[in-house]
């Protein structure tokens, strides 16, 4: 059995399908991250250096356990079983907006580097990478919730179970009653 191989795997299986490491790893970027941007922002609120290292820490951290998540998300890209189309092209854009968002963060690490406080331009740059950041996850929460990767094909509608193919239609927009469950 290959290891990067569809089906076979799971719970069932005995073997841990690859197209769960990647949910399995962004947790450790996101808290690192977004949370050394609210310390550095209390940090510079209060005028406190020593908060403003352990910011970049936190930050260094980050920018590690990303590297890991954007590996694990390199798997999913080749394993992932099942989704729709629209999931299919989200994830090139959850891809790109991720990588340009970990560029920057790891931009800042490296401009912070010195023992002294950063400056302004520093900080806002760290605050972009984090609204980069947090639309990735947003357009990475609607590939799986709303375009089904990941998720055990038997539990999933018919349209989705049997895989993506281009030719197929986006999901249809979420119905206007309120009702999450019609229209899907």
């Amino acid at each position: 059995m290959s290891l990067l191989a569809h089906g076979g795997t799971g719970p069932s299986g005995g073997a841990f399908p690859p197209w769960e490491w990647h949910p399995a790893t962004v947790h450790f970027p996101i808290a690192f991250l977004l949370g050394a941007v609210a310390l550095d922002l209390y940090a510079w609120w209060r005028e406190r250096a020593d908060l403003a290292r352990t910011a970049t820490g936190l930050m260094a951290a980050g920018v590690i356990t990303g590297i890991v998540a954007a590996a694990t998300g390199a798997v999913v890209f080749f394993t992932v079983p099942a989704h729709t189309a629209e999931a299919h092209t989200l994830m090139y854009w959850h891809l790109g907006v991720n990588a340009a968002a970990l560029g920057l963060f790891a931009a800042v690490v490296f401009l912070r580097r010195h023992p002294e406080p950063p400056g302004a331009k520093v900080r806002v740059v760290g605050l972009l990478a984090a609204a980069l950041f947090a639309a990735g996850g947003f357009l990475g929460g609607r590939i799986v919730y709303r375009g089904g990767a990941g998720v055990d094909p038997a539990i999933l509608a018919p349209e989705v179970r049997g895989g993506h193919g281009h030719e197929e239609q986006p999901l249809a927009p979420r119905p206007e009653n309120g009702d999450p469950h019609k229209g899907y």
